[in-house]
């Protein structure tokens, strides 16, 4: 009887993994959007803290070796071990959000030429729908099931970044519909849609309507048949849209918000933005400029997707922001400023507001990576 009910167990298990379906009692609870907060299942309002990363050879510190498929389950370890690291409270972590960054190293099809109209990340000429289809499933999906075993929730973002100017029926928009169309149909993001949301597109910078005007409901109407789309498509999760400005302006969607239900608004903010730098921040400075740049916040969730600050370091390089301004060098975050100006008016108005979830720009933003996977020591980062 014992070895037919460990049989029975068994085929239960392989039926489970065989499906996607996890079987860890760490996974989050399910969440979903009520007014202007997220809510669990058990009724609680949910604020959620932690970091967000891509699985790039290049941005790991060639930790795990170059995007290709030979190295995809040492990629996939690489975020187990980070997700032990930022999760474990007996060393101080208390991560429970993890935004992914659908690299395009891997959805990119290597055989193919630029077509030259845009650069870097915002350059969608070589992606491919296939490779798409190909790595959610070999590489994405399984490094966001480790996360949520870790009992993280987690943020999905597209691959890439916007180009300059996007617009409603443009190339942008369709990629972007394709993109979430192979996602939000995969039955696995489906099943877990309480648990993993998804965040529409990385820093736009503008939206013109159709006829490259810039309208008051242009943001609306780029975005709003995409989430059609993904509603069709039965993913019920939720979902977070950006503004423009590099995801800093959502003053139009307060005319024209996005329709439907399990919708939040994903913001970013860094030292300097919202009028507020270490010369001049204030809480009440910060809370009064955040809301009127992100109305939004009053009535939806806002979970702010990039953010990160440490102090000057004269031994380190500056850089330019995407501003075109000139950024002291740091201990390694985007962003110059101390936690005692600047990081504390951000955290005033965050606490204010209550509903503001947040992720840093990068887990070394958070710890030293490489004390942790040398020692399975949770260190600082700064």
């Amino acid at each position: 009887m014992m070895i037919l009910r460990r049989s029975f167990l068994l085929a239960l298990f392989l039926v489970a993994m065989s499906q996607g379906m996890l079987c860890s009692a760490q996974i989050p609870p399910s969440v979903h959007v009520e007014g202007r907060n997220i809510v669990d299942t058990h009724g609680n309002k949910v604020v959620m803290h932690g970091v967000m990363d891509t699985p790039n050879a290049y941005f790991n510190s060639n930790r795990w070796g170059a995007c290709t498929d030979a190295n995809i389950p040492a990629c996939i370890n690489y975020f187990n071990q980070l997700f032990t690291a930022i999760t474990d409270t007996t060393q101080g972590a208390h991560c429970t959000v993890f935004r992914l960054h659908l690299d395009p190293c891997w959805t990119n099809d290597p055989n193919l030429k630029s077509d030259g109209k845009e650069s870097g990340e915002a350059d969608i000429s070589r992606f491919s729908k296939t490779r798409l289809q190909t790595y959610f499933t070999s590489l994405y999906w399984k490094i966001i099931a480790r996360g949520l075993q870790h009992g993280l929730h987690v943020v999905v973002r597209p691959p890439g970044v916007c180009p300059k100017s996007i617009s409603v029926g443009g190339d942008y928009q369709k990629y972007l519909m394709t993109v979430w169309d192979v996602v939000s149909s995969n039955l696995n993001m489906k099943r877990y849609a309480g648990q993993v949301s998804i965040e529409l597109a990385n820093e736009p910078i503008g939206i013109v309507d159709s006829t490259g005007k810039s309208t008051a409901s242009a943001m609306r109407d780029f975005f709003q048949p995409i989430v059609n789309k993904i509603r069709a498509n039965g993913f019920t999760g939720i979902i977070w849209v950006p503004g423009t400005g590099w995801q800093s302006n959502y003053k139009d969607y307060a005319a024209y918000p996005i329709e439907g239900y399990n919708i939040g608004y994903a913001v970013h903010a860094y030292v300097g933005w919202y009028g507020c730098s270490d010369d001049n921040a204030t809480g009440e400075l910060f809370l009064k400029n955040f809301t009127e740049s992100v109305p939004v916040v009053k009535t939806n969730p806002v979970i702010v997707t990039e953010i990160d600050w440490s102090p000057e370091n004269p031994n380190a390089t500056g850089h330019y922001d995407e501003h075109g301004n000139w950024v002291q060098p740091n201990y390694g975050t985007w962003a110059t400023g101390s936690t005692s100006k600047w990081g504390k008016a951000f955290k005033y108005a965050k606490d204010q507001l209550g509903n503001v979830s947040m992720t840093l720009t990068g887990t070394s933003d958070l710890i030293d990576i490489d004390t942790y996977l040398k020692e399975g020591k949770v260190v600082a980062a700064f």
